[in-house]
């Protein structure tokens, strides 16, 4: 009788089993853990995506602010008098007129510098420049206006 028992408690135990295994619908720890390195690439690339685009939009946003700057500067110039003007001697060579670095916007990176060069090209042409500078080593950038004005009007 105890043989029969125990091969009757196997039998029970294998179909118990069987049954068991075949109706779990859970996930097993591989399928969890691939999952996972699935989800933590994309969260991984979205980071990246993420900070590169915050660093694009500051520089854009930067080089809008010098962009202002300059243009601003040189509009001022282009609506003075042409006598108001200075010469500057000798002929042909540019010549520091004014330093506008402290108007600069202090978003920009130091060190800040926007200054204005005149050159008087002739006695009733003169050429005026407008440069910004910021950042320095790999981020230095330069941004630079230049105009021509004559005795009667202005000439770009």
């Amino acid at each position: 009788m105890t043989g029969f028992c125990i091969l009757n408690l196997k039998r029970m135990m294998w179909v118990f089993n069987t049954k068991l295994r075949k109706s779990s619908s859970g996930f097993t720890v591989v399928e969890l853990l691939i999952t996972l390195g699935i989800i933590l690439s994309v969260f991984g690339a979205f980071i990246i995506a993420f900070t590169t685009i915050q660093s694009i939009n500051k520089k854009a946003l930067d080089i809008i602010s010098a962009n202002t700057a300059a243009f601003s500067k040189i509009e001022e110039y282009e609506n003075k008098n042409y006598t108001s003007l200075p010469s500057t001697l000798p002929v042909g060579t540019l010549q520091e007129v004014e330093d506008f670095s402290s108007s600069l916007p202090t978003t920009l990176k130091n060190p800040r510098v926007g200054k204005v060069y005149i050159n008087s090209t002739s006695s009733t042409l003169k050429h005026v420049v407008v440069t910004v500078n910021y950042g320095s080593g790999a981020d230095l950038r330069t941004l630079q206006y230049s105009s021509f004005i004559q005795r009667n009007g202005v000439g770009r």
